[in-house]
């Protein structure tokens, strides 16, 4: 009964983040002392009021990772990461979307992409293994505590909307992409979305959530905010509870957290009562971080300052509902030059 209750846990948890997932500066400055008569005064830098963030330390935090499994030793980096926070007295989630290729420090292990922190959490063996490395390397980059952590692999993802019978995103425009082809995974294949709303099964929103050869990772980020949402919204238009031993079936072992049964319930009442319009998404993007050569010559991610993180955890819960997100844009692309041919690029073997 107990191993039951642990996996209709976990899998109640995993539906939960996905069905729910996805204070104002203060005023005046400091006022330089006037000059002297006669003395031309230098130029003075105007103070800047630190965003507040200390509503980040009241909400619960989840960190969600989404791992695209590949063998050998290298085989689980978290190439999606999102922070999860839920404001229950206000009824609103914020959630932020985190650069694979942020480079931060790994405690015990050196600089690297924040992607590493769950393998080496693994890999060293530490205790509570690579959740418990994972969720502190991203707490002190952020500055905020994390209550839980969910590792969902991608298999998980693509079977889960497999299960749901598909879900629906709503694009503004045409979104152009690439993905590995299926008779030779050593090249690439063109593979497009048309604007308005489109029905994905598993292969496609794995494709959807996944990958970025032509696009960027700030709009792949978007698009797996707009999953979460469209994912919850297939949720609340289901009768999910008949479904639960198939979806069990299918997940339990692409799924790992640290949730209880009562977190999973509360999280699952609180996600369907959620209004569209609570429900925020954000990233570290262009605004927040800043392209950065390490000394191995690696192209990364570094925070541009303290002041630009705090102010996008501070606007978090004024961002633009996960309803209303686009990755492409009102102003529509043109289609790549040669689109809708097999690309005789080779595929890179980094997880895209």
């Amino acid at each position: 009964m107990r191993q039951l209750a642990a996996r209709l846990a976990r899998l109640v948890a995993l539906l939960a983040l996905l069905i729910g997932s996805f204070v104002a500066p203060r005023a005046g400055a400091q006022t330089a002392t006037p000059p002297a008569p006669g003395v031309t005064p230098s130029p003075t830098l105007t103070a800047m009021p630190t965003p507040d963030i200390s509503r980040l330390q009241r909400t619960d935090n989840y960190l969600v990772l989404g791992a695209d499994v590949r063998p050998g030793p290298w085989m689980m980096h978290t190439d999606s990461i999102m922070l999860i926070a839920i404001d229950h007295d206000t009824q609103q989630v914020g959630v932020l979307s985190i650069p694979r290729d942020l480079w931060v420090d790994i405690p015990g292990w050196g600089a690297d992409r924040i992607n590493k922190a769950y393998f080496v959490g693994d890999y060293q063996k530490r205790k509570g293994g690579g959740a418990a490395l994972a969720r502190e390397v991203v707490g002190q980059m952020l500055g905020v505590p994390i209550s839980h952590v969910v590792l969902i692999k991608m298999d998980g993802l693509e079977q889960l909307v497999d299960a749901l019978d598909g879900v629906t995103v709503k694009l503004d425009c045409p979104l152009y992409e690439q993905t590995p082809d299926p008779k030779n995974p050593n090249r690439l294949v063109n593979w497009t979305l048309p604007a308005g709303e489109v029905r994905l099964n598993g292969a496609d929103a794995r494709k959807f959530a996944t990958y970025r050869y032509l696009t960027s990772d700030f709009g792949r980020a978007q698009r797996q905010q707009m999953l979460i949402w469209a994912i919850r919204n297939r949720a609340k238009n289901l009768d999910i509870l008949p479904r639960i031993p198939q979806l069990w079936d299918t997940l339990s072992k692409t799924i790992k957290t640290d949730l209880t049964v009562l977190d999973a319930i509360r999280l699952t009442r609180f996600g369907l009562s959620l209004e569209p319009g609570n429900v925020h998404g954000a990233a570290l993007d262009r605004d927040v971080v800043k392209p950065f050569i390490t000394r191995g010559g690696a192209s990364v991610l570094a925070i541009k300052d303290p002041q630009s993180l705090n102010r996008r955890l501070a606007e978090l819960f004024a961002a633009q509902p996960l309803a209303g997100l686009s990755p492409t844009g009102t102003k529509c692309p043109a289609p790549p030059p040669g689109f809708g041919a097999a690309s005789p690029t080779p595929a890179p073997s980094p997880t895209p």
